[in-house]
């Protein structure tokens, strides 16, 4: 047992002063300051007993995971599937969390950091840089914040910025070269949309907890259009809710949901808008009026 102990002991001691495992090792003690301003860490402490322990799993949360990786390459894609969220640590101590079926692009420089929205949603909480901007774009917008918290979501139609916390400032981004590009500050509590043609949507006050209901594994509509609550559903299923008829599109809903629970979300329909189940397939579920 003892020659056991001593050639683990041994083994350790060569592992210390590896190359992977001394960055690691950085990179954790970076990661643990910044996310002591979390309250589910608070009270964690890493002894220096448990230093190695500590940076090698973290040496494989980052570098082993598909996608998750810290910035040290010009341009990184990273992309969830329909059934996971993922949470992005950047070099700078900001921190991204992905929802389902989302996909974006990081290229940080000794000057800029900047983030593409791609596809989806996802939640930004920025490290303060006053001399570097934290930017994330979509095809219509570009949101400015030095060190704050906000989500973004994009679809084909438009982009969605709600401030949660501190100050940004929405730019519209638009392919057309006739439109000048126009400015607005949000304040904590404001959702603003851009639509895909660079035109601003009017500013709302929204409830922090709604929009933020997706990391709990929720959808929260309150009192949104029928188009758009049918778009949050179906973008977190490979089932499909269609209503069909255009008599409904003016119609309003409200409802809490468990994400991806489409018989639930179908049966509430069923009965808020009197409609039946018409068909269902594995891609689609049809309904219409009785």
């Amino acid at each position: 047992m003892k020659t056991t102990r001593d050639e683990l002991s041994m083994a350790l001691e060569a592992l210390r002063d590896r190359p992977i495992v001394t960055e690691s090792r950085d990179y954790a003690r970076r990661w643990a300051r910044t996310r002591a301003r979390v309250d589910s860490l608070r009270g964690i402490v890493f002894g220096p007993a448990g230093a190695i322990a500590a940076a090698c799993v973290t040496a494989y949360i980052v570098f082993g995971l598909p996608g998750v990786a810290i910035n040290r390459v010009a341009k990184n894609v990273i992309e969830t599937g329909i059934e996971e969220t993922r949470v992005v640590a950047l070099e700078d101590g900001s921190r991204i969390v992905l929802d389902r079926r989302s996909r974006l692009r990081i290229a940080f420089t000794a000057a800029d950091r900047d983030v593409e929205l791609l596809d989806g949603q996802a939640h930004f909480e920025v490290a303060k840089d006053a001399h570097r901007p934290f930017r994330v774009r979509t095809v219509s917008a570009e949101v400015v914040a030095v060190g704050t918290m906000f989500d973004v979501a994009t679809v084909p139609t438009r982009t969605t910025v709600t401030l949660i916390e501190g100050r940004v400032n929405v730019r519209t981004l638009s392919g057309t070269k006739q439109l000048e590009p126009k400015i607005e500050a949000l304040v904590p509590g404001q959702q603003l949309g851009i639509a895909s043609d660079g035109q601003f949507l009017p500013k709302r006050v929204v409830k922090i907890e709604n929009v933020t209901a997706w990391q709990r594994g929720t959808i929260i509509l309150d009192d949104m259009p029928l188009p758009e609550a049918l778009a949050a559903m179906n973008r977190y299923s490979m089932t499909q809710i269609l209503i069909r008829g255009s008599a409904l599109q003016s119609r309003r809903i409200s409802g809490v949901f468990r994400i991806g629970d489409v018989e639930t979300e179908a049966a509430a329909l069923e009965r808020y808008f009197n409609l039946r189940e018409s068909s269902r397939s594995q891609e689609e579920l049809v309904l219409e009026h009785n």
